[in-house]
């Protein structure tokens, strides 16, 4: 299997959204309050998977560069 530039952007989006939906599980299943600097850590973190999400759908080159570095 090649691995394209598509799958890569996935992959960096899905890791995002993997630790997002981890943390809210921490957060509301498990009944842990997060701290300032683990809501803070969320921010990069949606704008990777926001991101990468409108990059898999329009396919630019500069999007995924931007994506890697949030």
């Amino acid at each position: 299997m090649r691995v394209t530039r598509k799958i890569l952007m996935l992959l960096a989006a899905s890791g995002s959204l993997a630790l997002m939906l981890g943390a809210f599980g921490f957060q509301y299943i498990g009944g842990l309050p997060p701290c300032a600097m683990c809501i803070w850590q969320r921010y990069p973190h949606v704008v990777a998977i926001v991101i990468g999400l409108i990059a898999l759908r329009f396919g630019a080159p500069l999007l995924a560069w931007i994506g890697a570095l949030a």
